[in-house]
């Protein structure tokens, strides 16, 4: 691919808290789930995503271990999915050409 477009952007809910509603759930269920909400929302076919950038304020523990690969591959993306950024900070860098 020599251009790369921003199709669409989503987030997930706030509830990781201690005595959150989510506190149970896993972070790649979580982020599943707002990527694939993100691709059908920008009516792109799943098989087309070559790219995933998934912002991760604290990769560690449970949510460790390329978070974003594996949240892309549950979302139903297909396993050649590339770059993901994570890491403290990384989910507030700005994109710049």
């Amino acid at each position: 691919m020599r251009e790369a477009a921003i199709v669409s952007t989503a987030r997930t809910p706030i509830g990781k808290a201690f005595r959150g509603a989510f506190n149970d759930t896993h972070g790649a269920v979580l982020a599943s789930h707002v990527i694939r909400h993100a691709v059908e929302r920008a009516r792109v076919d799943p098989q087309e995503v070559e790219d995933v950038i998934l912002g991760c304020g604290f990769p560690e523990g449970a949510t460790g271990h390329n978070i974003a690969r594996l949240s892309a591959i549950r979302a139903g993306l297909p396993i050649t999915v590339g770059f993901a950024a994570q890491g403290f900070r990384r989910s507030a860098w700005p994109l710049r050409e």
